[in-house]
């Protein structure tokens, strides 16, 4: 089950993602800083060949996940990618309709914080941050996938916030054939006149 941790530029999704990496969640960092650092694809050089390179490495590192029965933590999804394609007015390639939402439990939307924190590797500002917070918003919500947004409070209470949503969701769905046997036996006896007990 995979949770993507999404928002805008200096939002602090990666002050979340570190605080359940701290509490035992596994995590996967966000791959766009990964690129940034390397210096071989920058987006303020070329946009496009920065998206390829972050799709493509993401596509590898969410299919490299084969626990399916434990929450990990995603810095941005696979749609992350599409919204910057949206913000700067490029066209947004097909391979975006062929990804699968279906594997996202929860899109957490982190919202802007009052200021912004630009560095090396974040070179816009807060009114992009807004703006691309509602097209991430759109891109996650169009394909169905349940957003919760992230309100600005305390790193601790935020990281708090995301952990309480994540156990509650694991509490009412399943992840794996027996989980999934196991509720539906529970939820036919809670429904059924002649369930043992019942009378």
């Amino acid at each position: 089950m995979k949770f993507v941790i999404t928002g805008g530029p200096s939002v602090g999704k990666t002050t979340i993602v570190n605080g359940l990496a701290n509490r035992g969640f596994r995590v996967v960092n966000e791959i766009a800083t990964q690129v940034i650092k390397e210096g071989k694809f920058l987006p303020w050089e070329d946009r496009k060949k920065f998206q390829v390179e972050v799709l493509r490495r993401q596509q590898s590192a969410e299919a490299s996940i084969l626990d399916f029965n434990n929450p990990v933590v995603l810095d941005r999804g696979l749609f992350d990618g599409e919204a910057y394609y949206i913000v700067d007015k490029m066209p947004i390639p097909q391979i975006f309709d062929s990804l699968d939402a279906s594997q996202y439990a929860i899109a957490f939307l982190v919202e802007p914080l009052d200021f912004f924190d630009e560095t090396d590797v974040r070179r816009e500002n807060l009114e992009f941050t807004r703006n691309i917070s509602l097209v991430l918003e759109e891109c996650y919500a169009s394909r169905h996938v349940k957003v919760v947004h992230v309100p600005a409070m305390s790193p601790d209470d935020r990281i708090n916030f995301v952990h309480s949503h994540v156990e509650a969701y694991k509490k009412t769905h399943c992840f794996s054939p027996e989980q999934a046997a196991l509720q539906a036996s529970l939820l036919f006896r809670s429904m059924s006149p002649f369930a043992v007990g019942a009378f």
